[in-house]
């Protein structure tokens, strides 16, 4: 091959590893939950965690994904923590929300019972949905379990875009 052939491939080749990047969706950890070999046994009880929240629950299992994938947990205030509130929590701090899914966000559901519901994202596809990984589904049995729910529609969901721990 030539010097200037090569040069042309090796230019090619960088431009398609960036594209191919660019769209690629990193592997989010959501498997590991602590708590889990209590849940869903522990019910309800007030069995809290490191975040000052009740384990088994969605608040708690997001926390821990955030941990767990790097992403910020210092912005968490004690007894203020309730799904429906993350958002307003979040403003607060500077950490902004959306209506687009994207992996490793929060997905809120401000209205699901009394208190709210939140999961982690965990993929999202071309069509807007977005795949969920969650504790304590509202409505699912057994309660208080791991759940992974597929293609869910971002209708009536805001999204925290927490950042990654520096």
């Amino acid at each position: 091959m030539e010097p200037r052939a090569s040069s042309v491939a090796a230019v090619a080749a960088a431009a398609l590893v960036l594209a191919v990047g660019a769209h690629a969706q990193a592997r989010l950890v959501t498997a590991g939950y602590p708590y889990a070999s209590s849940c869903p046994q522990a019910g309800d009880r007030d069995d809290v965690d490191r975040w000052k929240m009740n384990t088994c629950n969605c608040t708690s299992y997001a926390a821990w994904a955030l941990w767990r994938n790097d992403y910020r947990t210092d912005w968490f205030i004690a007894g203020s923590m309730d799904a429906w509130n993350w958002p307003n929590v979040a403003r607060r701090h500077g950490i902004p929300s959306g209506s687009t899914a994207r992996v490793g966000a929060v997905a809120v559901w401000p209205k699901w019972g009394k208190f709210g519901h939140i999961a982690v994202v965990s993929a999202v596809h071309g069509n807007g949905s977005f795949d969920a990984a969650e504790y304590n589904l509202p409505g699912s049995r057994p309660k208080f379990a791991f759940d992974q729910r597929t293609f869910v529609s971002p209708h009536g969901v805001t999204f925290v875009y927490v950042p990654h721990r520096s």
